[in-house]
């Protein structure tokens, strides 16, 4: 008997999706094969949401119109703090995260609970992408004085404990993630690094360049206001 394997339904997935693609079915038919059962999707609003209808997942929430990634994941942690797992894992709906990392980060929360962020390497991304991830990390190491290569990564794990801190974090959209950062790092908790595979695909994101960067700056720059 694989225990680990058996624990998985000890953690919830968590899917913030808007306007899925058939790449979120093949996610979660990827996780279901290792044995994720536990898998709730969040619908943000989406104007075609047909492929909702043919994923089996323990849950789908949802509401009539879009609201942004964080609200989508506050909405998540919401109804995953009511069920019986010890943590939830959040990753995104486009292959953008390797199974096989999900498993990593699974198998180290089974033997440590505590919080883990998967950091991706950024050396031969996009030049535009790999220089705004490097800016943002440089500052954010400059302000919080914390040392992260990482500070936008969709694949994160939380010991459910931490769910109601987290809720009650600001953000409806990407900045969302930078606050929910920012708390964990102010209030001293141990961020376990796990570094993952990145990937690329020619998925088109709903990261609104100017806007969202202008956001997740302005989130940089202010330092206590995250609650």
């Amino acid at each position: 008997m694989n225990v680990k394997k058996d624990n998985y339904s000890r953690i919830a997935i968590l899917i913030p999706t808007y306007n899925p693609t058939e790449k979120l079915k093949k996610v979660v038919n990827l996780l279901r094969k290792e044995h994720f059962n536990n898998i709730i999707v969040v619908n943000d609003g989406s104007v075609n949401d047909r492929i909702l209808y043919d994923i089996k997942v323990s849950k789908i929430l949802g509401y009539g119109f879009n609201r942004g990634k964080g609200y989508a994941l506050k909405t998540g942690f919401e109804y995953i703090q009511r069920l019986d797992v010890d943590g939830v894992i959040t990753l995104d709906d486009d292959l953008q995260h390797d199974i096989l990392d999900v498993k990593k980060i699974a198998d180290l929360f089974l033997e440590n609970s505590s919080v883990y962020f998967g950091i991706r390497i950024f050396d031969k991304a996009p030049i535009v992408r790999r220089e705004a991830n490097r800016l943002t990390s440089k500052m954010f190491k400059k302000i919080y004085n914390y040392d992260i290569s990482d500070t936008q990564t969709g694949l994160r794990c939380f010991p459910k404990s931490i769910l109601p801190k987290l809720i009650q974090i600001k953000g409806d959209k990407f900045d969302y993630e930078l606050n929910q950062l920012k708390y964990l790092v102010l209030n001293n908790y141990d961020i376990k690094k796990v570094i993952i595979k990145t990937i690329y695909n020619d998925n088109k994101s709903h990261y609104s360049g100017i806007v969202d960067s202008y956001r997740i700056m302005k989130v940089l720059l202010n330092k206590n206001n995250y609650i």
